[in-house]
């Protein structure tokens, strides 16, 4: 008999356990609500114009050749009749596994914030990535963009921003006292190096500025008051993707699942990526989330699909982690690595290497690559054809925010465009410590 496997989630983990489990001599079947894997790696350099968006998105069925891509949305799971309940355009479908793998992922925690779900802008979801690039071609200067959150996701695309739009005026705000949290104490040099770049390219930063309110006319962020902006970009976290008939398992104070340290989460149900809390091969907590060790978790999936179907016992978790990084501009890179912070054109280089290395398709990342060297893609570029590079419609941005209908741009860039005192000229930025002036 024929083992069946299903996987839930087009993601990383999702598509390479399932390219790894279907060399197990079982049925494969792969659940996703989107017909392309997306590789967010690229965000900034979707933005300044380095990579196109399409170089971004890759369709499943190319990745995953002999694995059964099932369009639709999971509706439940039964782990007694072990059968997933899944909704699709032609009707529901009930799919029986053998071994289950869960790897749905997370999505944009836009409920922490009101309004934000109506009038934010998103980051993860690959159309509405393209649609901001798009958007961002057609705002007249001085208008302002926002981007909330202080990580290496909000530096990355706040400075990305700027340098595509020099003319604008753009804010990251972020709640703690200085950016870059994840990389402090212990890596201040990478941190500090990427927050110079970031104010080199002419980002204000405000420091003690939690998002409280995302409205039509900008955003209410703590200790400045409403700070209008044609555009808010939520980058303040995610929450995980949850399942009826998985609630029941334990989780982690975030709400993933937990697994063992072979990726289960009992018998014959496996899981990993944002939406697995999976015990650091340290001992000490759990992995990180985010691509690479999702990516690391789906090869451990499959392989040990690939065991078990085979009868053999699956072995734990052993990736170590490999660092973390961000490109402020070509040549200007911050990470560590292993633990060795770099800067520069060799953190720069080393991202770009590691990047296209694990993209999961080696054409499309061959193409991509080449394309570098022609130079930005939007240059030479109209608004109109930046417009067929940017997804089907301008709606995808309330696709992003779970959100449909109206439009998105603000009716009054009069008064409130910029907080009091600061400069138009891109060399005259600096960092607001918690307590600066207010905008009113």
């Amino acid at each position: 008999m024929i083992t069946e496997i299903v996987v839930l989630g087009g993601g990383y983990t999702g598509v390479w356990a399932a390219r790894a489990a279907a060399g197990a001599g079982a049925r494969v079947r792969l659940v996703a609500a989107d017909p392309d894997h997306s590789f967010h790696g690229w965000t900034a350099e979707v933005i300044t114009g380095h990579v196109r968006p399409e170089r971004a998105r890759v369709p499943l069925a190319d990745l995953l050749p002999g694995v059964e891509i099932v369009l639709g949305r999971v509706e439940s799971v039964s782990l007694t009749q072990q059968t997933v309940r899944v909704a699709t355009d032609h009707g529901h479908r009930h799919l029986a596994y053998d071994e289950l793998v869960v790897a749905v992922g997370s999505r944009d925690a836009v409920e922490r914030v009101p309004g934000l779900a109506e009038h934010g802008w998103s980051l993860k979801n690959p159309n509405g990535l393209a649609a901001l690039r798009h958007m961002l071609t057609t705002l007249p200067p001085d208008d302002r963009v926002v981007v909330a959150g202080g990580g290496l996701t909000g530096v990355e695309a706040a400075t990305a921003i700027a340098q595509r739009r020099p003319d604008l005026q753009v804010t990251l705000a972020h709640s703690g006292e200085a950016a870059l949290p994840m990389l402090r104490p212990r890596f201040e040099r990478v941190a500090d190096y990427a927050l110079r770049q970031a104010l080199a390219a002419g980002v204000e930063v405000l420091a003690g500025a939690r998002l409280v309110t995302v409205s039509a006319t900008g955003a209410e962020l703590t200790g400045y008051g409403h700070v209008a902006s044609e555009v808010v970009i939520s980058t303040i976290g995610q929450t995980p993707v949850t399942l009826p008939g998985l609630d029941h398992l334990p989780t982690d104070e975030v709400g993933r699942l937990v697994t063992d340290p072979f990726l289960r989460l009992t018998e014959h149900v496996w899981a990993g990526g944002d939406v697995a809390a999976v015990p650091h091969p340290s001992g000490r907590g759990y992995c990180p989330a985010n691509a690479l060790w999702a990516i690391y978790q789906g090869k451990r999936i499959g392989a040990n699909l690939v065991r078990t179907v085979a009868g053999r016992k699956p072995t734990p978790f052993r990736f170590p982690g490999l660092g973390q990084g961000a490109s402020l501009g070509v040549g200007r890179g911050a990470a560590e690595l292993y633990g060795v912070q770099l800067t520069g054109w060799p953190a720069w280089l080393a991202r770009w290497v590691f990047f296209h290395w694990f993209m999961p398709s080696r054409r499309v990342a061959l193409r991509n690559a080449l394309e570098w060297f022609t130079g930005p893609q939007w240059q030479g570029m109209s608004h109109d054809d930046d417009r067929d590079h940017r997804g089907p419609h301008r709606s995808d941005r309330r696709d992003a925010v779970q959100r449909n209908g109206g439009d998105h741009r603000r009716a009054d860039r009069g008064a409130g465009a910029r907080p009091a005192g600061a400069s138009r000229r891109r060399g005259d930025r600096r960092e607001r410590p918690v307590g600066a002036a207010r905008v009113h």
